[in-house]
């Protein structure tokens, strides 16, 4: 019975993975569930299985995108020093971050809320927590708040792909922020 349980389990991640590759590729406005069980190597009953409905499976990713977010700023935190914006600067490294799927979690947003605003809802609880966090802990709530707003955009440039910063320019801006995190939290 476990050898099952582990295949349903891993049939279920290979769903959400080949979600997030078709929505990476084509884009929100073209994902189907025929083409995400074709990526999934899945029949769509199979598929179906997992996530009866288009909304469940978005409904899914909307809370593994928050589950990769919050897994990478937390290791984040690891590499950075124990210091009152320690957290800010995770979110920073975690969000914008060189991981992968940092990058490909951004056009799962735009995918989840193009179809049904509503399955935004996890990410909206999360944001709340997060903006309570950094209004409790900073010294300076608008600068903590911008700079997680700044976060928040550039990832939305990136996740559209319309970011016209070139690799240096977004170290830099990357760096800039990390100061003035810094500066929220004297």
């Amino acid at each position: 019975m476990v050898a099952d349980q582990t295949s349903v389990g891993s049939a279920r991640e290979r769903i959400l993975e080949a979600a997030e590759r078709v929505i990476t590729d084509v884009g929100a406005a073209r994902l189907t569930l025929d083409g995400v069980a074709h990526a999934a190597g899945v029949s769509k009953g199979g598929l179906l299985y997992h996530f009866p409905s288009k909304e469940s499976l978005l409904g899914a990713l909307a809370q593994r995108y928050v589950d990769s977010m919050d897994h990478c700023v937390e290791a984040a935190k690891g590499a950075l020093t124990e210091d009152g914006a320690r957290d800010l600067k995770a979110c920073i490294l975690g969000v914008l971050g060189s991981n992968p799927r940092t990058k490909a979690m951004g056009a799962v947003l735009l995918a989840t809320a193009a179809n049904d605003l509503t399955l935004l809802e996890v990410i909206r609880e999360r944001i709340a927590e997060y903006t309570a966090e950094i209004e409790a802990n900073s010294a300076d709530f608008a600068r903590a708040a911008i700079v997680s707003l700044a976060v928040d955009g550039l990832k939305m440039r990136e996740a559209l792909r319309i970011s016209p910063f070139t690799e240096a320019q977004r170290e830099e801006i990357v760096k800039e922020l990390l100061k003035i995190a810094d500066e929220a939290y004297r």
